[in-house]
């Protein structure tokens, strides 16, 4: 086992601190970092408050110098958070939902009815929202509801935190997502949470021996966003070496 620690390997910085995608305009963009000691740099994105349809952009930006002036998106490295699709964590807001509404997690529809049906992936929509709320949650938690999640290809709980909203959160951040999808206005769907990434190899950089490279993020307004940064990676270079014959004894 390698005693080498993670922080060894590469350096961590925070790009853009926890703010919202207010201003300045167009978006956000991040400070610049030098990139000529290292070989890669793996900008992490988290973005919350998105409701249907909004975006943000994330474009990986090159400049020449410290300050960024003259900074310009680099060419293919760019990336779009589209609101309820492969997020982490999810809201639904129910209200007055009609018989037959669906709500669709990865695929698996969850019903509503008059009667709960949980084994068949049915909810109740007979009382007050926040007792449909309650139904919804409790039916995407039963036993069928997390057989058919789990056979979607993840581990979802829902648990209504607020009133007649119904959270929703995969287990494991960054291996489990979900995308949902509601049949009916009366169920809401907003992204609370979703992630992101750019990585960025040295090559990719326009100005070889003055390398710097920062983060752009283009969204709503009401959308928030922070920007992790890791610069590290294998060598800078890395001779191809031909033989007639090789080994490794590991």
């Amino acid at each position: 086992m390698s005693s080498r620690l993670l922080s060894e390997g590469g350096k961590v910085d925070a790009a853009i601190q926890y703010q919202a995608l207010a201003t300045p305009a167009p978006g956000i963009i991040s400070r610049y970092f030098r990139m000529d000691k290292y070989c890669k740099a793996l900008f992490i994105v988290i973005v919350d408050t998105l409701a249907a349809a909004e975006t943000c952009v994330c474009n990986l930006m090159g400049a020449v110098i410290r300050t960024g002036a003259g900074g310009a998106a680099i060419a293919g490295g760019t990336c779009t958070i589209t609101a309820n699709i492969n997020a982490t964590v999810v809201t639904v807001a129910l209200t007055a939902v009609a018989v037959g509404a669906t709500l669709t997690i990865n695929g698996v529809v969850f019903t509503a009815a008059a009667a709960p049906d949980f084994p068949n992936l049915v909810f109740d929509q007979a009382g007050a929202d926040a007792v449909d709320a309650a139904s919804l949650a409790a039916c995407i938690n039963a036993a069928a509801g997390q057989a058919a999640l789990l056979a979607a290809g993840g581990h979802i709980t829902a648990a209504v935190l607020a009133a007649s909203i119904v959270t929703l959160t995969v287990s494991d951040a960054g291996v489990d997502v979900m995308t949902v999808v509601s049949s009916a206005g009366s169920m809401v769907v907003a992204t609370v949470q979703a992630l992101a990434y750019i990585e960025a190899e040295d090559t990719a950089v326009p100005t070889v021996l003055t390398e710097w490279v920062g983060i752009q993020l283009i969204g709503p307004a009401t959308a928030h966003a922070s920007v992790a940064l890791y610069r590290g990676g294998e060598a800078r270079y890395t001779p191809t070496q031909q033989v007639a014959a090789s080994d490794y004894d590991s």
